[in-house]
């Protein structure tokens, strides 16, 4: 019964979200009235063809963009009202990202590349390269510490990359396309880890994705299309 009431526990609200661009003369409604809820520990993802609001979508649960109309909610703070530097903030502490392209600097290792994400939160250097070891053992790069990007596959980059969303503890973890760039196996390696860390930690992660082999894996997938909800 615990576990029940924990599973439901509310983290992040999208209340009525409407998402208009003006492109030259003509309005485009990227979101029109779009209402959901996640939950702690959630594993979903969200769908839709190209062009029906899903990296519009995506933006806004990042924070990069904010909605014309609505009201987003993450763990009962309304996110609308912060400044950009209280955004930035917020969304070092509490949101992880996994970027489709990994996004790792080149001239760093693996142990420096997930640490730079607890740096810009003033954590010591000491602490932060001791935190990414241990994220990096996690995610199963033990060995793999000192390797820079270039001599890692691309498996390897995007445990990286996950490690590196990890390592701050956030609330969540998006993941945009993350199997898109990797081969059949490799692909769900990864997807078996992400399942892992929501299982043993209760991470939360949202995938923005077209890959069947994640959308048949989630407990519930957002399906999106012209900017609304279809399910």
């Amino acid at each position: 019964m615990v576990q029940e009431v924990i599973a439901k526990t509310k983290l992040i609200s999208f209340e009525d979200i409407t998402k208009t661009y003006q492109l030259d003369t003509q309005k485009v409604h990227a979101l029109r009235g779009v209402t959901f809820d996640i939950g702690k520990g959630d594993f979903i993802a969200i769908a839709g063809p190209s062009g029906s609001g899903k990296s519009t979508l995506l933006n806004l649960l990042t924070l990069i963009d904010t909605p014309t109309k609505g009201r987003i909610r993450y763990n009962n703070v309304d996110v609308d009202t912060l400044s950009d530097n209280e955004k930035t903030l917020f969304r070092n502490k509490q949101i992880g990202i996994v970027f489709q392209s990994y996004n790792l600097i080149p001239v760093l290792n693996a142990m420096e590349n997930v640490a730079f994400a607890l740096q810009v939160q003033s954590v010591s250097t000491a602490e932060s390269l001791d935190r990414a070891a241990q994220m990096l053992k996690e995610v199963g790069l033990g060995t793999h510490l000192r390797h820079r990007p270039s001599n890692l596959s691309g498996g390897q980059k995007q445990r990286v990359a996950i490690a590196r969303a990890l390592v701050t503890n956030p609330s969540i973890v998006i993941a945009d396309e993350p199997t898109a760039a990797l081969d059949t196996k490799t692909g769900m390696e990864i997807l078996d880890l992400m399942k892992e860390l929501n299982e043993h930690k209760r991470t939360t992660f949202v995938f923005s994705t077209h890959d069947v082999r994640i959308i048949n894996s989630v407990d519930h997938v957002i399906q999106i299309e012209d900017g609304r909800l279809i399910n």
